[in-house]
C-alpha cells in the first residue's frame, strides 16, 4: 500500500513539475510580445503558481513520510507512535498508512501548534 501510494505521489509530482516548466517557458515567450501585462492576469498566475508550489511541497513531504514508514517496516517499528510508544490503531494506519503518531498524540501536537 505504501509503495503504491509513493509511486502515485512521485508520478504526480513529476507531472506537475514538468507541466510547470512547460507553462513557465511558454508564458515568457508569449509575454515578451505584450508591452504591459494585465494586473489581474498576473495575480491569477501568481495564485496558481503559489498553489502549485504548496501542492508540490505537501506531496514531497508525504513521500518523505512514506519513505520513513518503509524504513520503520524494515526496522520492525512500523505502527508504533513516535511520541508515546503505543501501537497506532489499524484503522488509522489504513486511513493514513504513513501516520507517525496515534490519534491522541496527533491531537496534542495540533493543540500545541495552535497555542504558538
Amino acid at each position: 500500500m505504501l509503495l503504491e501510494l509513493r509511486g502515485r505521489l512521485a508520478e504526480n509530482v513529476n507531472h506537475m513539475q514538468t507541466e510547470a516548466l512547460q507553462e513557465g517557458a511558454g508564458t515568457r515567450s508569449e509575454l515578451s510580445d505584450v508591452p504591459l501585462e494585465h494586473l489581474a492576469d498576473r495575480g491569477t498566475d501568481n495564485f496558481a503558481r503559489d498553489m502549485m508550489i504548496n501542492i508540490l511541497q505537501n506531496s514531497e513531504a508525504e513521500i518523505c513520510d512514506i519513505d520513513l514508514a518503509l524504513d520503520k517496516i524494515d526496522g520492525g517499528t512500523y505502527g508504533t507512535c513516535e511520541a508515546c510508544g503505543k501501537s497506532i490503531p489499524k484503522g488509522r494506519l489504513k486511513a493514513l498508512p504513513f501516520a507517525r503518531l496515534c490519534i491522541q498524540c496527533k491531537q496534542t501536537e495540533e493543540r500545541q501548534a495552535e497555542q504558538q
